[in-house]
């Protein structure tokens, strides 16, 4: 296959802090965004910077338990090397955050300066929302308008073949028999959802789509993850689940985060420092957790599969 040197791939991720000094900046910028914070203007940006001001200090102590910093930077990178690595013959691939540096819009201008004129944007999120891939995709789209360049969007995964073996593959080897497979989604505000957001839906995709790989007999459920404030968010919680399952006798969890594909405050803190803790109190004598995907070989290839395909379908060939 002969190098398609007019089109490059751009992934894309929300990004996090890399220094403590980054942690303040990062939260008003991600609840300054009116497709993930839905108090109107002005005072979205002014809630904003309370709420960072407040949660900064207590935020940082979080990431300095999990090393200081971020991991889905370098990791994203990582999955960006990968992808270019796979996909050698037949397009570049560039990576970009919507709240950290590189910025689309720098990814943008320094893809058209290496000559590229489409870009296929590539947001890393399982499950389609508007909080995550909606957001992400407009200042790609932003970008590419302002600079003149041709764009695409791959779809989704949900249940593509290659996140779900990926994620399976990670996961058989921790179920052993007597265990309990809990899995986790980041939860959303019960507002988004009922504007008709499909991120529950496609969640649910996800779940049923692993549950036909379990070994037969292990019982599973599904629950929510990182709510935040008075609002009322989507339900089963993940501790009160945890709860639940203690109450019930069970002793031994698996525990699979779907709406990640590298690690992250949610997955290193929240899961393993917090909700290990909590599932301790709760007398669960084991909690583990399936590590996200990554640079997976499956799920690599999965992502060379929807690029070919977004590419085909804009008639890129």
């Amino acid at each position: 296959m002969m190098k398609d040197t007019g089109t490059g791939v751009l992934i894309l991720n929300m990004g996090g802090p890399e220094r403590k000094e980054d942690i303040a900046l990062f939260l008003r910028s991600l609840l300054g965004d009116p497709m993930v914070f839905g108090a109107p203007w002005p005072v979205r940006p002014l809630l904003a910077r309370m709420i960072a001001s407040r949660r900064h200090e207590m935020v940082a102590e979080h990431y300095e338990a999990i090393g200081g910093k971020s991991p889905v930077i370098p990791e994203t990178r990582a999955q960006a090397e990968a992808l270019n690595l796979k996909m050698s013959c037949s397009c570049t691939v560039n990576y970009a955050f919507t709240y950290s540096e590189p910025k689309p819009e720098t990814a943008v201008l320094e893809m058209k300066a290496a000559g590229i004129r489409r870009i296929i944007a590539l947001p890393l999120f399982p499950q389609w929302s508007q909080t995550t891939s909606g957001a992400v995709v407009r200042d790609v789209k932003k970008a590419c308008t302002n600079h003149g360049l041709e764009l695409a969007v791959t779809r989704s995964f949900p249940d593509e073949d290659g996140y779900i073996k990926s994620m399976a593959e990670l996961t058989l080897p921790l179920v052993e028999d007597g265990a309990y497979v809990l899995f986790s989604a980041h939860g959303l505000p019960e507002s988004v959802i009922r504007k008709g957001d499909p991120y529950v839906r496609e969640v649910e995709s996800t779940v049923r789509a692993l549950k036909e790989l379990l070994p037969e007999g292990i019982q599973s459920s599904c629950a929510f993850q990182s709510r935040v404030g008075p609002v009322r968010w989507v339900r089963p919680f993940l501790d009160e689940e945890i709860a639940r399952l203690a109450r019930e006798g069970v002793k031994s969890i698996v525990t699979v985060p779907v709406s990640f594909v590298c690690e992250n405050l949610e997955t290193l803190y929240e899961l393993d420092i917090e909700i290990a803790q909590l599932a301790a109190e709760c007398g669960i004598k084991s909690f583990i957790r399936t590590r996200a995907p990554g640079v997976h070989p499956a799920f690599i290839s999965m992502l060379e599969k929807l690029v070919i395909q977004t590419r085909e379908k804009a008639g890129w060939e």
